[in-house]
């Protein structure tokens, strides 16, 4: 017969058995856990330092792709615009390192600077609308913008008139004296902003922008400047590529559709004032693109051109 104390004893060693297969089965299960962790965050590590190595060797690529690009750029731009004056229009909060490497592309092309105007914000402010629709309509520009034209549309008229050359004979669309006093009329209203003695009319416009715009100012400059591009030869909107970011006037004209004004989004890079100057030569030809490095972009560069007609 069992004795109480054998029965305690069995079930004590029972539990006891049970619990240590717990400990076990739980140290097992926990090792294994602990092993298929480390096994993964080895994994994810490698990945992880496999990406790395991957982004660094494709940026490597592209910057020398693009160091490529400058030392093409003089080669391949030069006698593109041989002569031909260009008018940079400098719109706020574009930066100065971009508008010089604007400039020297157009030299590098043999090309002239026209002359750099600079829009102010109060051309954007909506609160001066009124000011600018009263000021262009007594404006001596000739055949004035319908009077419910955009206001991008009525200061481009303006300044179209006021700094560039028609384009049927590129001839000025104003005598010397009306020139004078639209472009100081626009000065002293702090629309735009120039240096006096500087400027004379340009066959073409180039637009260099910020690295984004409120929508209402894209909205306005990208007007602006499909009304330069109606009274001169052609415009080329440039934008840095940091505007995808953002909303820029390159953005309102690629996603309008626009076939009349060339754009360049990567601004900023060798291979993008490689593609400003080779859209401005376009543009002569009455070429259109948009270019650089953004989805909506057609090209990184346009195609290398024909001589221009004289």
């Amino acid at each position: 017969m069992i004795s109480l104390r054998r029965h305690v004893l069995t079930l004590v060693a029972v539990f006891l058995a049970l619990g240590l297969g717990v400990v076990l089965g739980s140290t097992s299960v926990a090792t294994s856990i602990r092993d298929a962790v480390v096994d993964r965050e080895e994994t994810t590590a490698a990945q992880l330092e496999a990406a790395r190595d991957d982004a660094a060797t494709r940026r490597l690529a592209a910057q020398r792709l693009d160091d490529m690009a400058g030392e093409l750029t003089r080669p391949v731009v030069d006698g593109t615009l041989e002569g031909r004056p260009v008018l940079v229009v400098v719109a706020p909060g574009a930066s100065d390192e971009d508008v010089s490497a604007a400039v020297d592309v157009i030299g590098a092309a043999g090309g002239i600077t026209a002359g750099r105007v600079s829009l102010t914000d109060k051309a954007f402010d909506p609160e001066a609308d009124a000011e600018v629709q009263a000021l262009v309509a007594n404006l001596p520009i000739g055949r004035a913008p319908a009077a419910d034209a955009d206001l991008g549309t009525q200061l481009g008229t303006a300044l179209g008139r006021a700094g560039l050359l028609r384009t049927e004979d590129s001839e000025p669309h104003l005598d010397d004296d009306d020139r004078g006093t639209v472009l100081t009329t626009l000065a002293d209203a702090e629309l735009i902003d120039f240096e006096q003695g500087t400027l004379r009319p340009g066959q073409l416009a180039l637009i260099v922008t910020g690295p984004g715009e409120a929508e209402s100012t894209a909205v306005r400059l990208a007007a602006l400047a499909r009304t330069l591009d109606a009274e001169g030869a052609g415009t080329v909107v440039s934008a840095e590529l940091t505007g995808t970011q953002g909303y820029d006037a390159v953005t309102v004209l690629r996603s309008s559709g626009e076939d009349g004004v060339s754009t360049v989004d990567s601004a900023g890079s060798d291979s993008g004032r490689l593609a400003t100057g080779l859209a401005l030569a376009e543009q002569l030809a009455r070429g259109q693109g948009h270019y650089g490095l953004r989805p909506d972009a057609t090209a990184a560069v346009p195609s290398l051109p024909t001589a221009p007609a004289r």
